[in-house]
């Protein structure tokens, strides 16, 4: 899924959480868990760019994590963290639904287990890698758009 897509459910799951809780600390939260991990492609990029072969690998994103976040909200009753873990599985929803992977292709052991392959992990293991390969087009298109490297 795309940064502003992550951005907007965030802020939205934020913007409530504030209102329930009454603190601006749950946006922040929310929208920490719910964009950040996606720093993690840049793993996959470097794999793809160094083998010339798409994995799956994505260190941040796992509902592994999400189940640590939920067990340490409740034990320590802090509605923060719960925010924060509920912005963060989210993420891992939206993202498995939009990237079409198995039914346990967000699970950092299961991605794991199949050794990382997208073949082994996306439903639709084709549309995956060229969309990997258009993020990758996009990325390298990136500093021109914003207007880096260029004189003035």
């Amino acid at each position: 899924m795309l940064p502003h897509k992550h951005v907007a459910i965030s802020t939205f799951v934020g913007a409530v959480a504030w209102w329930q809780l009454g603190t601006p600390a749950a946006l922040g939260a929310a929208l920490a868990t719910g964009v950040l991990p996606d720093l993690d492609h840049a793993v996959d990029y470097a794999v793809y760019h160094w083998r010339r072969e798409h994995r799956l690998i994505l260190p941040l994103h796992g509902y592994e994590y999400a189940l640590v976040g939920a067990t340490l909200a409740l034990v320590w009753q802090a509605p923060l963290i719960g925010v924060a873990t509920l912005s963060y599985l989210i993420h891992l929803l939206a993202d498995q639904a939009e990237n079409r992977t198995k039914g346990l292709g967000y699970s950092l052991l299961f991605r794991v287990w199949h050794r990382f392959r997208l073949d082994r992990i996306s439903t639709v293991p084709e549309a995956a890698a060229r969309g990997r390969e258009d993020d990758l087009r996009m990325l390298r298109r990136l500093p021109q758009r914003i207007g880096w490297g260029q004189k003035k």
